[in-house]
């Protein structure tokens, strides 16, 4: 069975919850509306209360690990703004032990080299993903490229992500700024 992790970083005043929507959504998607059905798949959500508490979900075990959280780039590093004014740095990552073999992480400007490199270095997998926008997205922009990535990759028979990115890619009327960066 499929795990997928969804952690809600985002502070409260944003009145957002993009892990619950995603998650609500997700488990639509199960039920086989459009004839299909998803394949053994796990879905939990989680909103952060702290940066403690973020960084302990980060470690839980799950194929897949979604983040949404907003995204800078403070003095040439990338940084995850959280709830309750956290902010969670690439050195922060990699120490972790993370688990998950993808993780797409939906913040703006975090498809970077440094985070990128902390989230391989975090667990030492034998080989993982991280998907991230390159630039600035607005939550629905974030939200929409999130489910018709997860909806494609949890659909098909066997796992292929980089098609479940291009098919995001290649709708005519999604324009959007996300890369695929595939570790060690």
């Amino acid at each position: 069975m499929r795990r997928l992790l969804l952690v809600e970083g985002l502070q409260k005043y944003e009145g957002i919850n993009e892990a619950q929507v995603l998650a609500d959504a997700l488990r639509l998607m199960m039920k086989g509306y459009d004839g299909r059905r998803t394949r053994s798949l796990k879905i939990t959500q989680h909103t952060a209360k702290d940066k403690r508490d973020f960084l302990q979900w980060l470690e839980r075990k799950t194929d897949f690990l979604h983040i949404s959280s907003h995204g800078r780039v403070e003095k040439g590093r990338t940084t995850l703004h959280i709830t309750q004014g956290g902010k969670v740095t690439a050195d922060d990552i990699e120490n972790l032990n993370i688990k998950a073999k993808v993780i797409f992480v939906n913040a703006c400007q975090v498809s970077r080299k440094d985070l990128a490199e902390a989230f391989f270095k975090a667990g030492k997998p034998k080989k993982r993903y991280f998907i991230a926008p390159r630039v600035d997205v607005p939550f629905d922009e974030a939200f929409l490229i999130a489910l018709l990535f997860y909806k494609r990759a949890f659909l098909e028979k066997r796992q292929r992500l980089f098609n479940s990115l291009k098919y995001v890619y290649k709708l005519k009327d999604v324009k959007t700024n996300y890369w695929l960066w595939e570790g060690p």
